[in-house]
């Protein structure tokens, strides 16, 4: 699959200067008589048979291959969804600890998806009478513990009356090191001593929310265009191509994301066994300002609805 990402930062289409797209914005172009020119609401395949989408950065353009309308497989898009953490809980009933014992438990990074899984462990000792609650608690003494020695994939992790909250980092954020952090995390926690019993504590670890990446979150855009980097730009981190270029991605926007998928013969799959035969086109678009998305979007669902494609309206 012939995989492209091309961005646009709320700015409304022109061309200043010798046929270049102002900087940050995106165009849809059409053939005509003259060559490639900007295609207008109300185009449709009657009028270009072929379709590509303009990625301006004030210098050059950035164009995607050319696309035949008949060979449109796929026309969607989602609405931005900001990047969720992980909030969990653990809360605590019962009596005190009638004998004393060593607490043992471990809180355990998931985020990457396969074990052996990366985990912390703690043990706190528990002196006979503790209660649940209130100052010098099982709770607190956890609290304290944990934020002594907090494990590098959890953002906080706070004690009040019976009830600890887990939080997890988002994509981007900066953690305590200093690092920035590369996924959303998916964290658990677990007994390491079945001793939790005494203080029939319930832990829920996604009590308040499950991690979830969004769609449109600018980090992940970020991470999308760094690599594609080599369909978008043609550079593959060669030492003949030692000057990586300039993201364009403004992570802090947030972006809708549109999706053209088209087969590049005009067929529903690969005509040759082991060639690829999709070429899909990602759009992320700011859409800050309605008037520019409005008229992205009517050129697109004008020229695909000709192709019997439905609108997309985000």
């Amino acid at each position: 699959m012939a995989r492209h990402l091309y961005i646009g930062n709320d700015v409304a289409v022109s061309y200043p200067s010798n046929g270049v797209l102002i900087d940050g914005a995106l165009d849809i172009q059409k053939l005509s008589a003259s060559g490639p020119t900007s295609m207008v609401a109300g185009d449709t395949i009657a009028d270009s048979a072929q379709f590509r989408i303009v990625q301006g950065n004030g210098t050059t353009n950035i164009v995607s291959p050319w696309i035949y309308g008949k060979d449109v497989i796929n026309w969607g898009g989602k609405s931005h969804v900001a990047q969720v953490a992980q909030v969990g809980t653990v809360i605590f009933a019962g009596g005190a600890a009638t004998a004393a014992y060593d607490l043992e438990f471990k809180i355990i990074n998931k985020t990457n998806g396969a074990e052996p899984f990366e985990m912390k462990s703690y043990t706190v000792p528990v002196a006979i009478g503790i209660s649940n609650t209130g100052a010098g608690s099982v709770g607190s003494l956890i609290n304290d513990a944990v934020n002594a020695d907090m494990p590098h994939w959890i953002k906080t992790f706070a004690w009040s009356t019976a009830t600890m909250t887990i939080t997890g980092y988002k994509k981007g954020e900066t953690k305590a090191d200093g690092s920035i952090q590369e996924e959303v995390v998916l964290w658990d926690l677990a007994d390491n001593s079945a001793d939790w019993s005494v203080h029939t504590a319930t832990v829920d670890v996604d009590a308040t929310s499950a991690a979830n990446r969004g769609s449109g979150d600018g980090y992940y855009v970020k991470e999308m265009e760094e690599n594609l980097r080599g369909a978008q730009y043609g550079y593959y981190n060669r030492l003949e191509l030692p000057n990586t270029p300039a993201l364009v991605t403004e992570v802090a926007e947030p972006y809708d994301m549109y999706h053209i998928a088209a087969t590049k013969d005009g067929s529903s799959a690969s005509q040759i066994n082991g060639v690829d035969n999709i070429i899909e086109i990602n759009i992320a678009f700011d859409s800050g300002t309605a008037a520019i998305t409005q008229a992205f979007e009517s050129v697109l669902n004008g020229y695909l609805a000709s192709v019997n494609f439905g609108p997309v309206n985000l």
